[in-house]
């Protein structure tokens, strides 16, 4: 059935001068698509028409980077960089795989939070160990289905030991911890094999689905984690089957420390002498870049998906913004994952975005404006991640969030809905999210499932399962001491400004 909406302000965000500023304007959707805006147009028969005085329509958010997996271990850290996060978040090798049921349930509540937070598309870089399997990632396919959202969802995968993965790592680990770590993961054409596999299962399951919002990108964690026949392997099939490739790149300085260490230079550097930096690659994070990184990935056309909440929680660092956009990278926003930032709602993460640099950057003409921020939280993540979305205009996908302006304090008194919407607003301000023409949350409810049971489920499965955690930061711990040594090294070190580029722009 066509939806009218007569007389709302809508922002198409549409690239142009205007497009950042509301407009009075009557707005028509059908099916699966934006078909017209402007004024006084004709009601199709049978239209839902709406009044829109009262209501802003701007596109859908885009979640470029989140990890959904994590939400199991919401709330269980703080005070930690990420390479000792990783020690009490991720489970160790040699783990029982989770049960289908509770991959399912886990997704589909990342699903239902990412959607309140306005969120119309999500990137959710999947990780199962001890392995990922085609059963487990068809669970994730169909709990984002279910719940009528957009996701590309990645197969990660690593082949480089967690030793390994922190500078100096013959210095800091004991030979027994160092040959057991290298035992439990290293290069080898049955890995890469056996990812390849998957990876072929998985593209044959997301394009299966009827709905046309399932997509599989693969997914080679972060350069430091994957030998280069691995990286090259990802790259292939991207190429073949015309997937997006995922990734992690320099997110803290430890990352920096290890591609010098290994390499001689940095990770991007690394990365273009493999052939392997395009326009299909989305980097995660991008903290600790040089300039010349950053004019290598301008011009392949890459894009870095920046997640200031998980960096502010973590301790990483600021990311360059201003240094980002003089160089022509495509700038999208992400949540990161539901430990590491410990939300999924892309609202948060916009206002995170474009308070952040006030904090390191004196410039005040280099902070970001509230338009730039919510671009690249819509526009540039939609590009990214190939949705067609992220703008409002005939023939776009109809991805839209609805806001009801008078209901709110966020936007009383109303002075700019624009400034408002990023440092006002909270999910309390969305009457509608909408995906492919459908409203598929209204009020805070799922339109599609039966939110409230599947919560009660997901909470007792959880409860069974939380019961493994200490089990798994008992595994882990032999790790952490030498972990904690090379992070305060880092911390310590003295580097040049084109080592870490932080230290030039007076991050510490």
């Amino acid at each position: 059935m066509p939806t009218l909406w007569r007389d709302a302000l809508v922002l198409t965000l549409d690239g142009s001068p205007d497009g950042v500023r509301p407009r009075r304007s009557d707005l028509l959707i059908d099916g699966s698509e934006v078909v017209d805006l402007g004024s006084g147009l004709d009601a199709p028969e049978g239209a839902d028409v709406r009044d829109g005085r009262d209501l802003l329509i701007l596109p859908g958010l885009v979640n470029a980077h989140t990890h959904s997996w994590e939400i199991l271990f919401r709330g269980t850290s703080e005070r930690l960089p990420l390479e000792l996060w990783t020690l009490v978040s991720y489970p160790p090798l040699g783990v029982e795989p989770l049960p289908d049921r509770l991959v399912y349930l886990r997704t589909a509540i990342a699903a239902l939070e990412s959607l309140r937070g306005g969120a119309t598309a999500v990137l959710d870089d999947v990780g199962e160990l001890p392995t990922q399997s085609p059963e487990s990632i068809e669970q994730v396919f169909a709990a984002y289905d279910d719940l009528g959202i957009r996701a590309v969802c990645t197969g990660a995968v690593a082949d480089i030991a967690m030793v390994d993965r922190l500078p100096g790592a013959d210095h800091r680990f004991s030979p027994a911890l160092l040959a057991e770590s290298r035992s439990a993961l290293h290069p080898s054409a049955a890995l890469i094999d056996a990812y390849l596999e998957l990876s072929m299962s998985a593209i044959a399951a997301a394009g299966s689905r009827s709905s046309g919002r399932i997509a599989y990108a693969v997914s080679p964690s972060a350069p430091h984690r994957c030998s280069d026949d691995l990286l090259r392997a990802c790259h292939d099939l991207a190429l073949d089957r015309d997937l997006l490739v995922h990734t992690h790149l320099l997110e803290t300085r430890l990352q920096a420390d290890v591609a010098h260490e290994r390499w001689g230079r940095t990770a991007v550097e690394h990365l273009s002498d493999l052939g392997l930096l395009d326009d299909r690659l989305i980097a995660a994070h991008g903290v600790w870049l040089t300039a010349s990184d950053r004019r290598m990935l301008g011009a392949a056309g890459s894009t870095i998906a920046h997640n200031p909440l998980s960096n502010l929680k973590l301790g990483s660092g600021v990311l360059d913004w201003r240094g980002m956009r003089e160089a022509g990278v495509r700038l999208a926003l992400g949540t990161d994952g539901a430990s590491s930032s410990d939300t999924l709602r892309m609202l948060e993460t916009v206002k995170a975005a474009a308070l952040g640099q006030s904090t390191t950057e004196s410039d005040l003409e280099s902070w970001p404006t509230a338009a730039e921020v919510l671009a690249a939280a819509t526009r540039s993540g939609a590009a990214a991640l190939r949705t067609g979305a992220g703008v409002i205009a005939p023939g776009r996908p109809a991805d839209l969030l609805v806001i009801d302006l008078a209901r709110d304090t966020a936007f009383t008194p109303r002075h700019d809905v624009v400034r408002q919407l990023v440092f006002s607003a909270d999910a309390s301000s969305m009457a509608e999210v909408w995906v492919a023409g459908e409203c598929v949350v209204r009020d805070g409810r799922s339109t599609c499932v039966d939110d409230v049971a599947l919560l009660r489920e997901f909470r007792q499965e959880a409860e069974r399962w939380a019961e493994t955690v200490p089990a798994i930061r008992s595994a882990n711990a032999r790790l952490v001491e030498p972990a904690a040594a090379a992070y305060r090294s880092a911390r310590e070190a003295d580097r040049p400004a084109e080592a870490h580029p932080s230290t030039e722009r007076g991050i510490r």
